[in-house]
């Protein structure tokens, strides 16, 4: 399930005198999707076993936003399967899966792993090019057999169709000491980690990540991040600022259906009427204001996407000119470097990189950047020059 490759270089550094330490190194030539995918996860599921007709086509606008956004996978529920509908759901289900494709978006289909309809649903859409099954948050000690994992990899393998699908599931903060064992045991495409949502310093952020990122390295599988709401940063400014951290962050992000419009995540299976109204609203005030909570989401996912963030390497930068202070985070992936500030004073941003990106309004003629705010800057890599010397 997983390729080798060589031995990329580590990522490109600021110029001047800068110290680093790399912590993962990325993967050059072709990927798996899986390995760099940005999943957009709506609560409801999009779809599920009493699904009809007039819901799978509602559903059709929602996919156009999500890839517009740049998301590259969308996560639904359990289709209906034949005899619990009319075949016209059906084919409805199937269309609207192939709509999916046609724009860029794999399908994921969020199963309970020990419903048996479920898995009879997993196994009849997989075989109609479903792209994986996600099993929903480990939120106690005795998750998920490895059994039943097992079992799971074999319906994946008789299944699924063109590539391997993908298996997943998501971390709660109360068992993220499980990552090691589960990781060992039952080779999960993408085992989803929790631990950024509440980290408010640096230190935190950096002791997790590296963590997380030696683990998985260690096993071939690649890191997956929950990109933060606002209700989990604390302010719509942390969530944007913390979302940039995670966005920029090598492996898959997963992000769930609002965080991307400034709203907190739904939490209940129930369709709000109410959310629904209020998240068309503020995508139609948002969309097209620079700046806002939505298009910093799609600038960020489009900058992730050109500079193949998801599969660069990654390293905490420690000293550049002067050490990094307590309460600035800093590192470099591929050809980004990544700060925010979390103190309470304007930090200075180095002078001779182009700021991307940033979570907010900059200071001092767009150098200064102000406290609660992340800023991307581009590391343009220098051109090789060939010693003379070296034969032709």
């Amino acid at each position: 399930m997983s390729e080798s490759s060589p031995t990329p270089p580590a990522p490109v550094v600021p110029r001047g005198t800068v110290t680093t330490r790399l912590i993962h190194r990325g993967a050059r030539g072709p990927q798996e999707w899986w390995r760099s995918s940005a999943v957009y996860v709506n609560e409801p599921p999009l779809l599920h076993a009493a699904s009809t007709l007039e819901d799978v086509e509602q559903r059709l606008p929602l996919l156009r936003a999500v890839s517009r956004l740049g998301a590259q996978a969308v996560r639904i529920g359990c289709p209906p399967l034949p005899g619990e509908v009319d075949d016209d759901v059906l084919s409805a289900v199937r269309d609207l899966m192939a709509r999916a494709k046609r724009t860029g978006l794999r399908v994921i289909l969020r199963i309970d792993p020990l419903d048996a309809r479920d898995e009879a649903s997993a196994a009849y859409w997989l075989a109609r090019g479903a792209d994986g099954l996600d099993l929903g948050p480990v939120t106690t000690e005795a998750p998920v057999s490895h059994q039943r994992y097992r079992e799971l990899h074999a319906l994946l393998a008789e299944h699924g169709v063109a590539e391997y699908p993908v298996l997943s599931t998501r971390l709660s903060p109360a068992v993220q000491h499980l990552a090691a064992e589960m990781l060992h045991e039952d080779w999960l495409h993408h085992l989803v980690d929790t631990s950024l949502l509440h980290a408010t310093e640096p230190a935190q952020v950096i002791a997790s990540v590296t963590e997380n990122l030696q683990i998985r390295d260690a096993l071939g599988t690649t890191g997956a991040w929950l990109v933060p709401d606002v209700e989990e940063a604390g302010s719509p400014q942390l969530a944007l600022a913390g979302a940039l951290i995670v966005l920029a962050m090598p492996g898959a992000v997963y992000l769930r259906q609002g965080v991307e419009l400034g709203l907190p995540v739904k939490t209940s299976p129930e369709l709000e009427l109410e959310r629904t109204a209020q998240a068309m609203t503020l995508l139609e005030e948002q969309r097209g204001v620079t700046g806002s909570h939505f298009e910093t989401f799609r600038a960020a996912l489009r900058l992730r996407t050109d500079h193949r963030l998801g599969l660069g390497s990654m390293a905490w930068v420690e000293d550049a000119g002067a050490p990094v202070p307590d309460h600035v985070l800093a590192f470099v992936t591929g050809e980004m470097l990544v700060v925010m500030n979390t103190g309470t004073d304007t930090y200075p941003l180095p002078a001779d990189q182009e700021v991307l990106l940033s979570s907010g309004p900059l200071e001092s003629s767009g150098r200064g950047l102000p406290p609660a705010t992340t800023a991307w800057l581009w590391l343009e890599p220098s051109v090789p020059v060939r010693d003379p010397r070296a034969r032709r």
